[in-house]
């Protein structure tokens, strides 16, 4: 998942919410001087099980709710959300306007919208305005081959619109170029097992972070490279010195590293080319509570949002 300033898929159905407004003046320091209001406030809720967050034109919040089989888009300010992609009655199915438990959204430059589909071992791709997907990876059947997917859970797009796939269950990163009938395998390794998370890095495209579900780290792969993978963990913190199942990461346009440290309740940064994190936005017991944060993003003046896998809400938590 990562933050960009595209065109966007419009509305089709509207689900309707409400959303709740606190805010207190509380800071904790961070590299290049960027802070944020410790206190957040609810700006989408009402979800199944929301898994991915995206900040796209206009800022508007887009967010991948698994469990119930769509993606919504809300507007800055709206108190209700719209489905622009899956289903408004929350179910599941094959064709090309439903969804089997996705688990992603992003966006390219030119305004599509992808989501693995991973029930369905497929990644469809949404042109602006249009909740008809089109295949573009996947066979819509699990498989170990360049053309199949098997248990797809994250995607990333780079600006020459290339899509990387987390293909859980064959263990791969799969790599798709624009408009190909079948992928490369851009790494391959045990540890993409569980992978939750893929983002690329800004400064290289032969270089991904990935997180797992059932691991502390960050993994730093580089494409064709013959050792392991570089991992980090340690964060500049007195109580919660590692990380603790970290899931959904995002960069911002000066190369800091965001990740929702889910089991430790808070969102980590680390700053560019920093293998240390610092805690930038912790639950600190007042409502809205940032209860196991499984996602992150930010928008064009670099405000967070993070997803609540508790609360089953997205907190926006404002930069000061």
């Amino acid at each position: 998942m990562v933050t960009d300033t595209t065109t966007t898929a419009s509305t089709t159905t509207t689900s309707s919410t409400t959303s709740s407004t606190t805010t207190t003046i509380s800071t904790t320091s961070s590299c290049g001087g960027l802070r944020w209001n410790q206190t957040g406030v609810v700006v989408a809720t009402g979800f199944k099980k929301p898994l991915a967050v995206y900040i796209g034109a206009n800022d508007s919040i887009y967010v991948c709710d698994k469990d119930g089989h769509n993606i919504e888009e809300w507007d800055q300010c709206s108190s209700s959300g719209v489905v622009v992609a899956g289903s408004n009655t929350s179910a599941s199915g094959s064709t090309s306007i439903l969804f089997n438990h996705p688990e992603d959204v992003t966006f390219d430059k030119n305004g599509y919208m992808y989501v693995p589909d991973t029930d369905n071992d497929r990644v469809q791709r949404f042109p602006s305005g249009s909740n008809n997907g089109t295949t573009v990876a996947g066979t819509g059947t699990a498989a170990n081959t360049l053309t199949g997917l098997n248990k797809p859970q994250a995607v990333a797009v780079d600006s020459s619109s290339n899509i990387y796939i987390a293909d859980v269950g064959n263990k791969r990163i799969m790599k798709w170029t624009p408009n190909a009938t079948s992928g490369t395998i851009w790494l391959s390794d045990n540890d993409i097992d569980h992978t939750v998370d893929i983002v690329i890095s800004p400064t290289s495209t032969n270089r991904i972070y990935t997180t797992r579900d059932d691991k502390d780290v960050i993994y730093s792969w580089t494409s064709g490279a013959a050792s392991s993978p570089a991992t980090f963990n340690q964060v500049n913190d007195t109580t919660k010195s590692t990380l603790n199942k970290p899931r959904g990461m995002t960069f911002d346009s000066y190369g800091n590293l965001y990740v929702a440290d889910k089991d430790n309740d808070r969102v980590v940064m680390f700053c560019a080319n920093s293998t240390v994190g610092i805690v930038i936005a912790k639950d600190t017991g007042t409502s809205p509570k940032l209860d196991k944060p499984v996602a992150v993003a930010l928008d064009s003046n670099l405000n967070l949002y993070v997803i609540s896998e508790s609360g089953k809400n997205v907190i926006e938590f404002g930069r000061l």
